[in-house]
């Protein structure tokens, strides 16, 4: 089971996993064991030829691609910090090589070539003839990199969907925080200050990011999932500025939010810190009907300060 199904299930969400599907496909991390005594003078030198390829920029193609081949030879406990090594690496070299991407010449040949954030690898290699953005595009996946555009600019994203090659290897939290990130930078929430998921995908990411950081607050990755839901909560709440949640000359809830809201409760919020908010939030917005009122303001702002503010 996904960490998304396990968070549905943990709060009996049957309408919310209908739309929650369609977005899924402290230690090291949790589960995550040494290798056994018969293979750990192997997973010790798959985890010494690796770090030597990962502390290298120019040599983080040859990382990723030797991770790939040799994870399965590691242990679950080196093949995890391994991968998080390798996502370390990659967030640090994104901004260097993104200015690789930024000249005018290699953005006029992707714009002219009408690349799309949809677009597959391979088909992108079929639009762009020039030879030398080509080789650019292959060196930004090889990398562990995509490219996306926005506002009429091209430029370089992680490619977390990526990551999954690694996932019966690793640590079950690292697992299911790899899960949270593709999700996210394969369909992003938000795009030009503008929500655009439905609703209720929207309320279905932030309670798994909840569950996240309950179920492991120990993990590695915790802080960068509480990072996230800073986002996402504020997000679920008042929406964003070209998708506000309430009119903004009438004050009046979005009618598809509170729908969104009424569906994720029909059997109650369960243990789930977000759909305890939502929950709460209810009684007074059928006191103000449905209004952003002085009362439902000054209990948005508490809770959006709660998370912004960690």
């Amino acid at each position: 089971m996904t960490q998304l199904q396990k968070s549905l299930a943990k709060t009996g969400r049957a309408v919310l996993l209908g739309a929650a599907l369609a977005i899924a496909g402290g230690t090291a991390a949790v589960g995550a064991q040494p290798a056994s005594a018969a293979s750990a003078t192997e997973a010790q030198a798959v985890y010494n030829q690796f770090s030597k390829y990962v502390s290298n920029p120019s040599s983080l193609a040859q990382a990723r691609k030797y991770l790939i081949n040799h994870i399965g030879k590691a242990g679950s406990w080196y093949a995890t910090v391994m991968t998080l090594q390798l996502e370390n690496a990659q967030r640090a070299e994104l901004d260097r090589f993104s200015e690789k991407i930024y000249p005018e010449h290699v953005q006029k040949v992707l714009m002219d070539a009408k690349v799309t954030n949809d677009l597959t690898y391979t088909e992108l290699l079929k639009r762009v003839k020039d030879s030398g953005v080509r080789k650019l595009i292959e060196e930004t996946w090889d990398k562990g990199y995509k490219l996306e555009t926005s506002e009429g600019m091209y430029y370089p994203v992680m490619h977390y969907e990526g990551y999954k090659v690694f996932k019966p290897h690793i640590g079950k939290d690292i697992a299911a925080y790899f899960d949270i990130m593709a999700t996210e930078t394969n369909r992003p929430s938000a795009f030009d200050a503008a929500i655009v998921i439905t609703w209720d995908e929207l309320i279905g990411r932030a309670a798994i990011m909840s569950d996240y950081v309950d179920d492991y607050p120990n993990s590695n990755r915790a802080a960068a999932v509480r990072e996230q839901l800073s986002y996402t909560v504020p997000s679920v709440l008042i929406g964003a500025n070209n998708t506000p949640a309430y009119d903004y000359d009438t004050n009046e809830l979005d009618p598809e939010l509170r729908r969104a809201y009424d569906d994720v409760l029909l059997e109650g919020p369960g243990d789930n810190t977000v759909l305890n908010i939502i929950a709460r939030l209810i009684p007074l917005l059928d006191a103000s009907g449905n209004k952003h009122t002085e009362e439902v303001s000054a209990y948005l702002d508490q809770v959006i300060d709660s998370y912004t503010e960690r």
